[in-house]
């Protein structure tokens, strides 16, 4: 037998002779069971992990955690500024109606025939007349600058 014969009867499943070729099962099984151990070997090997995965994956996750903790710290200061920003309202509110409550109560001190009286019997004023008002209407709202005297009419 030659070399090329030699491998071929080690590695083929069938058994050449001068007689018909007959599969032999014994070397079948044996086959079989080498090809079920390199895909058991082929199979540890793809699941198995060197250093540099497991690095890699070590970091992936490392960073996911600390996305998370910075998540949820942002997420307490913005729950923190709703709640302060309701207190601030609720403090806005109290001070308006204060202030409205001492605006009433400033304006039920002020008589109008009071401060009528007094400037026309004490301080001697007359009441202005349909020809001494003199009405300027201006476009613009914000001031006016008067750089002369108003004409007397």
């Amino acid at each position: 037998m030659n070399q090329s014969q030699r491998r071929n009867y080690y590695t083929s499943e069938y058994i050449d002779g001068n007689t018909v070729r007959q599969g032999s099962p014994a070397r079948r099984q044996e086959t079989q069971r080498r090809q079920i151990a390199n895909e058991s070997v082929r199979e540890l090997k793809a699941l198995s992990m060197n250093g540099m995965s497991v690095f890699c994956m070590g970091m992936i996750s490392l960073a996911c955690i600390l996305m998370c903790v910075v998540y949820l710290n942002i997420q307490s200061q913005i729950s923190e500024s709703r709640s302060n920003i309701s207190d601030l309202k609720t403090q806005i509110s109290t001070v308006q109606s204060q202030n409205d409550a001492l605006s009433y109560s400033i304006n039920s001190y002020i008589d109008t025939d009071y401060i009528y009286k007094t400037a026309k019997k004490d301080l001697g004023m007359k009441q202005a007349g349909e020809n001494q008002i003199v009405t300027y209407h201006s476009s613009d709202s914000g001031y006016m600058v008067q750089y002369g005297e108003i004409p007397a009419k």
